[in-house]
């Protein structure tokens, strides 16, 4: 049976860092770190694949891990390679303070958060409906 685990992805001085939430029994100590939150998610992976191999020669079994990522806000830009500038035009929020929170400069409030939470829901409801052409628009015409 897969085990599902949380893991923060969170931004910090010239790095990026995932860590697991929560106790685990069977598994200690997983993290991943990196220049970039894609790096850090990779390093959260090559961390996974040491502890396996790790508990095999000590005799033991790793349980089959699933991971959830959670990103903070400046994670979520690095990692998605969104336009911040863009994406607060998109959403109405002051492109300089969520530039601010992407860069881990200013940690946002509870409601900037959900505000930032809100416009990626309506971003992933417009790119869900969204549909691609098929042929150049003047086969269309």
């Amino acid at each position: 049976m897969t085990k599902k685990i949380t893991v923060v992805v969170e931004t910090g001085k010239d790095m990026f860092s995932c860590f697991m939430v929560g106790e685990h029994k069977d598994v200690t100590g997983l993290i991943g770190t990196g220049k970039t939150a894609r790096k850090a998610v990779e390093d959260f992976y090559l961390c996974y694949e040491e502890e396996k191999d790790w508990c095999r020669k000590e005799g033991r079994e790793i349980p089959a891990l699933e991971f959830d990522f959670v990103f903070d806000v400046g994670a979520f830009f690095n990692y998605y390679f969104i336009n911040v500038s863009a994406f607060a035009q998109y959403a109405g929020i002051n492109a300089s303070l969520l530039r601010q929170y992407s860069s881990g400069l200013k940690s946002p409030s509870k409601k900037s958060i959900g505000k930032v939470r809100e416009a990626i829901e309506k971003f992933r409801k417009d790119i869900d409906a969204g549909v691609l052409i098929d042929r150049p628009v003047l086969q269309y015409v």
